[in-house]
């Protein structure tokens, strides 16, 4: 099951779905909500489950001319802002430090209200557009092919003035190499070239690909399934019927704001953007649309093999009652004979005749195998 709270599944075609995700019980689930209402607006405390170890941080500073990476363990206090001309990409792993990124947030003056959903695992998907910070809050998926597991988690990117980009993730992931391969070997390309506001469409747009490979993945799912009702419907479960609509419907709701982040980033007309990233950011909206149709898509699929399903077992169990009726009324003018032939009367013609009990059983077959003809000929058997 796909979850907004840093939800684990498994999809991946001809297998069947696997889903771990935490277990809450009624009591503790009902003292974190009071800690939680008693605590003021913009207070630093991490929401969720606690993914990696430790803290992580990853500094890229490039232009046209270099590009360097530095990793660190903790926060450092130097060499952490580039020149005019470099961009700045700040990447933070580990959201139950909440020690680090505060440290990142006073560095960079981001509000504590910011702060407060970047370690908010279970906060809905948003964009923030403010005149000196831009701030997107999603649902980073990737997809482990060697484990069949799909990685869902909280995922958030700011994109301040002085061609600065932070995120923040809550574990590892390899889902950012490819971005950060072409800032490192596409010299004199548009990466490097362009400002922040293109680093942030380029992180947006890997992400928005993640959800169109997984729906890639849903998408062979939902046709391994129909191949499998196809064949023979009772080889299937109900349960993997259920449980494939409702990771789609699931997938559905993590997917669906990204349509309204790319569109407000679309139209988006403060400082932070420059026109040369707005084509980029227009060709954003039309990957989150194709990303929405596909899902709605999948939702209709999905309920359309349920549908099936139901359908084909309510036909065999028809097929089933109509072979059990027909037998029944191929039986029903034998026990009529038995009965008559069974009553207590000392004075019955037939009782007294030589013949009677083997033309009784002449009765009962011709009577038998003259429906059982009439019914094969009529196709009911």
């Amino acid at each position: 099951m796909v979850t907004d709270k840093a939800a684990r599944g498994a999809m991946l075609p001809h297998r069947p779905m696997k889903v771990t995700r935490p277990t809450w019980s009624p009591v503790a689930t009902t003292v974190k909500k009071k800690r939680l209402i008693a605590q003021s607006p913009g207070s630093l405390v991490h929401r969720g489950e606690r993914r990696t170890k430790s803290s992580h941080l990853r500094l890229i500073h490039y232009n046209e001319a270099r590009a360097s990476e530095t990793t660190f363990d903790t926060f450092p206090e130097k060499a952490i802002h580039g020149g005019e001309d470099t961009v700045t990409w700040l990447h933070f792993t580990g959201l139950h430090d909440v020690e680090e990124l505060a440290r990142i947030g006073k560095e960079f003056g981001v509000s504590p209200l910011i702060l407060e959903d970047i370690l908010h695992t279970g906060s809905r998907s948003k964009i923030e557009n403010h005149e000196s910070e831009i701030f997107v809050v999603t649902k980073l998926v990737t997809i482990d092919e060697a484990q069949n597991t799909i990685d869902v988690q909280h995922f958030s990117l700011l994109l301040l003035h002085g061609n600065i980009v932070l995120t923040f993730a809550e574990s590892p992931t390899s889902a950012f190499d490819p971005v950060i391969s072409r800032i490192k070997t596409n010299v004199g390309g548009r990466i490097r070239r362009f400002k922040a506001d293109y680093l942030a469409w380029a992180i947006l747009d890997m992400v928005v690909d993640n959800y169109l490979f997984v729906m890639d993945q849903l998408d062979e799912a939902v046709i391994a399934m129909d191949e499998r009702l196809q064949t023979d419907p009772t080889e299937v479960e109900v349960g993997e019927l259920y449980a494939l609509k409702r990771d789609i419907n699931q997938f559905h709701r993590l997917v669906r704001p990204i349509r309204e982040i790319a569109g407000s980033l679309m139209r988006d007309n403060s400082s932070l953007m420059t026109e040369n990233s707005e084509p980029f950011f227009v060709d954003l909206h039309d990957h989150a649309i194709q990303a929405i149709e596909k899902t709605d898509d999948l939702r209709e699929n999905g309920s359309s093999l349920r549908e099936f399903y139901l359908s084909e077992m309510s036909n065999r169990m028809n097929e089933v009652m109509k072979v059990l009726t027909c037998f029944s009324t191929i039986f029903l003018p034998l026990t009529f004979i038995v009965g008559i032939y069974g009553m207590n009367f000392e004075k019955m013609p037939e009782l007294s005749m030589r013949w009677g009990y083997p033309a009784v059983w002449v009765a009962f077959i011709v009577c038998a195998g003259g429906m059982f003809w009439l019914f094969r000929r009529m196709k009911w058997l």
